[in-house]
């Protein structure tokens, strides 16, 4: 069975179209629906076998020091006052923490020495939070919180946000499959009132860090339009590791709290508010099955109102930001590379609760008993009775880390969170924590038919983003 409907919106200056079509098949799957912003798309059946990604248990961060952590030595013994012809102590080379090389004696009157904590090495890497490893090989108190047990030889981690001090140390980042997850804690923006702050450091080269997912991005973007085969050659003729950014990247940047572009105007200056491509194409383009067969869609962001859509034609010309870092290239050089999800990626931390091991959220892994207005949605999750924990209504860019772009229908892992409601043109959405900059009516939301996002400002229910009520799953 087939079933089509044309749909048009209007917001500002933007005018869109949207073919929607969706087959019963042989996949065994529901049929996804399309994005709804910037051509004709719609939703397919997609093979059945996608369903789910593998869910295995992780190592909840830690580092592995190079060689442990050693005891504080002094010439003669370990942490004593120096004797007379004392040699000092050195570390083994992979030595346990705390422990000293033969030859150290212990000087006469000496004090212990001491050992900083969380420097034991683990198979995994040892959990903790917040302290950041120091040059000679020390780890501070609580252990640098690495991502999914990642460890290296010299006890670099990628980007870790200590939620005592909010610092982040970017260092080597922990494998994470392509480019189009996540593997980073989620920055907020800055006046939001999240967790995750937004903050960026200007590089001499004309750059800009992000202290939070540690991604180096073109401050100043080329005044040209590109087609996404265009818009990848820009982005590699930039250098070694500049490339097109993905649609979770290119949320991790969009401030919401924007009444002009959606971007932070001091890091990101002159940013159009027009479509930017991206190097995420929909899965069904990729597969060239159902909706996807003979098009080129892919998925693009809209920095005049925020929203993503997986609906843009790659043959249409936008504009284009660069990024570099993250991730693993290779996994992402081919064209119709699917979107790999990184290893141990979620785990069950308790009843009803599912741990990200790269983002460091935990989830609610059901969802409200009933949709609600979004008016009442952040004391749905503030009263949530969950273990005793404290919820929170979490933000677009949370959710959007939720989004498997390899699937549809729903478009998120079906083993961790199960009966994920989805579907366009209806209220199976996810409200975010906040509303519409300008439209304090209108709350932002997630659709997890195929991950696409918008606020409600729809008219009437014939409107794809008209949904008055929707469904609310939590974070902390």
């Amino acid at each position: 069975m087939r079933r089509a409907a044309l749909v048009g919106w209007t917001a500002g200056s933007f005018a869109f179209a949207l073919l929607h079509c969706a087959d019963d098949g042989t996949n065994g799957g529901r049929g996804g629906t399309a994005g709804r912003v910037g051509g004709s798309g719609g939703s397919s059946d997609i093979d059945a076998s996608n369903g789910g990604s593998s869910v295995g248990g992780a190592g909840l961060g830690g580092t592995n020091d190079r060689g442990g952590a050693a005891g504080t030595t002094t010439s003669g013994g370990t942490g004593g006052n120096t004797n007379s012809g004392g040699a000092a102590g050195t570390p083994n080379s992979g030595g346990g923490a705390g422990t000293t090389s033969a030859g150290g004696t212990t000087g006469t009157g000496g004090a212990a020495g001491t050992t900083s904590t969380g420097g034991v090495a683990g198979t995994a890497g040892s959990a903790g939070r917040g302290g950041t490893t120091t040059p000679d090989g020390s780890t501070s108190n609580d252990g640098s919180a690495g991502r999914a047990g990642n460890t290296s030889s010299d006890a670099a981690v990628g980007s870790d946000v200590s939620s005592d001090s909010g610092t982040t140390t970017c260092g080597t980042p922990a494998s994470c499959g392509t480019h189009r997850w996540a593997c980073w804690p989620m920055p907020n923006p800055p006046t939001s009132g999240l967790p995750n702050p937004a903050r960026y450091t200007d590089l001499p080269d004309a750059t800009v860090r992000d202290e939070v997912t540690c991604l180096v991005w073109q401050k100043q973007i080329s005044s040209s339009s590109y087609t996404v085969t265009d818009g990848k050659a820009y982005c590699a003729s930039l250098g070694a590791g500049w490339r097109m950014a993905t649609r979770i990247e290119l949320t991790s940047i969009m401030d919401f709290t924007q009444s002009a572009a959606k971007v932070d105007a001091v890091a990101f200056p002159g940013t159009a508010r027009a479509f930017f491509k991206s190097g995420s194409e929909w899965v069904l383009t990729t597969k060239q099955t159902g909706a996807g067969a003979g098009t080129d869609f892919g998925w693009a962001f809209n920095f005049s109102d925020g929203i993503t859509s997986n609906a843009r034609s790659g043959a249409t010309v936008d504009r284009v930001r660069c990024v570099r870092g993250g991730g693993d290239s290779e996994l992402d050089a081919a064209t119709g590379a699917i979107a790999v999800p990184p290893g141990n990626q979620y785990v069950l931390s308790a009843a009803g609760e599912v741990r990200d091991n790269y983002t460091h959220l935990i989830w609610q892994q059901g969802y409200s008993p009933a949709t609600m207005p979004w008016a009442d949605a952040a004391a749905y999750c503030s009263t949530l009775a969950l273990n005793g924990n404290a919820w929170r209504l979490p933000s677009i860019r949370e959710l959007s880390t939720l989004v498997d772009e390899a699937l549809v229908a729903p478009s998120i892992n079906r083993t961790m969170f199960p009966n994920t409601k989805y579907g366009s043109r209806s209220i199976n959405w996810y409200w975010a924590s906040h509303t519409a900059a300008g439209n304090a009516a209108a709350g932002w939301a997630i659709n997890f038919d195929d991950g696409f996002t918008g606020f409600n400002a729809g008219a009437t229910a014939s409107d794809w983003n008209y949904f008055p009520t929707a469904w609310t799953r939590c974070v902390r």
